[in-house]
Formats: C-alpha cells, structure tokens, sequence
C-alpha cells in the first residue's frame, strides 16, 4: 500500500511522521522535567530556609566573637588596673612614715625637712634635717630612730656634733628591706 502513496505525500507523510515523534518526545521530556522540578522544589525551598538559618547564626556568632574580644581586652585593661590599685594598697604610705618621725622627734628636736623616695614599690632613704637643742637630744632622737624595727640603720655625720647648742643636722634613715613589696 506504500506503493500507492505518491512520491511526494510520502515524503510530506514522512516528514509529519518525525515531528510527531520528535514532538512527543520533547513533551515527554518536558514532562519529566517539570515534575523533577516539582520533586525537587521543597528540598530547594528546606536547604534555602537552612541557609539563610545559618548565615544568621554565623553573623550572630561573629558578633559574640567581636564582643568576646573586646571584652576580653577590656578585662585584660582593668586586670591590669586592679594589679596597680593593689599593689599601691601595699605601698607603705609616706604619711605613715611622717607620723613616726614627727612622733619620735621629742621635745629637743625640730624637724624641718623630711624628704622621701620611693625605689619601685618601696619606699628608699630618708632624709631628715632639721635642729637640735643640744647633743645629747640629737642622740637619744637617733636612739629612738633605731629602736623602731622599720629602721635598720641611721647615718648622723660627724659634722653634725661640732656645735654644742642648737645643732643643724641631716641624718639619712635606712629601712628595713621587709618593706620592700
């Protein structure tokens, strides 16, 4: 019966017949695609949600990290702080030093100048000048000076003895190194 089919109808035949073909192939191929796209549609919509979920708790974590830190170099700054109040606290106050001296300068003895240093955290030699009635009061306000257990050693010049009567001195005081913190 294809012999009966003019030439010319069969190639028109012929041709209708491949983009039936062709065309049923694309829809099936179509098809199948959009119902992967429908299968696939949530899951893309879960890992898009999952994204975004964690970006937010990265950018949330990055800036606890931020906090973290500064925080930490707050604290490192205000450790450091506290250190030096507390080691001040321990410091031996000059004021201490300027009671002592003023309590043990008696009644023959009148100090004028008492100079302080302090060497790091303690407190170094101590000047002390001032007047004396006589001999005798610049030696007992030594005495007195090396009774005290701070002091350990208390240099009076030889110049200073020459007067008999209101004597001019300098005496450098020595502490013990148990006030050294």
């Amino acid at each position: 019966m294809t012999n009966l089919i003019p030439p010319r109808a069969k190639k028109q035949l012929l041709k209708e017949y491949w983009v039936r073909v062709v065309s049923v192939w694309l829809m099936l191929w179509a098809a199948a695609l959009l119902l992967g796209a429908i299968a696939i549609l949530p899951v893309f919509i879960l890992v898009s949600h999952q994204v975004v979920i964690h970006k937010e708790s990265a950018e949330l974590a990055s800036e606890k990290v931020v906090n973290y830190e500064n925080v930490a170099t707050e604290l490192v700054r205000v450790s450091q702080l506290a250190k030096i109040i507390i080691d001040e606290g321990e410091v031996p106050a000059f004021s201490y030093y300027l009671d002592l001296f003023n309590r043990l300068e008696g009644s023959g003895v009148e100090i004028n100048q008492l100079n302080l240093t302090r060497e790091g955290l303690a407190i170094g030699l101590i000047q002390v000048s001032g007047i004396a009635k006589d001999r005798q009061s610049l030696a007992s306000f030594r005495d007195r000076l090396l009774s005290q257990e701070e002091i350990v050693e208390v240099d009076l010049p030889i110049s200073n003895l020459t007067l008999d009567k209101d004597i001019t001195f300098n005496i450098t005081v020595t502490l013990n190194d148990t006030n050294k913190i």
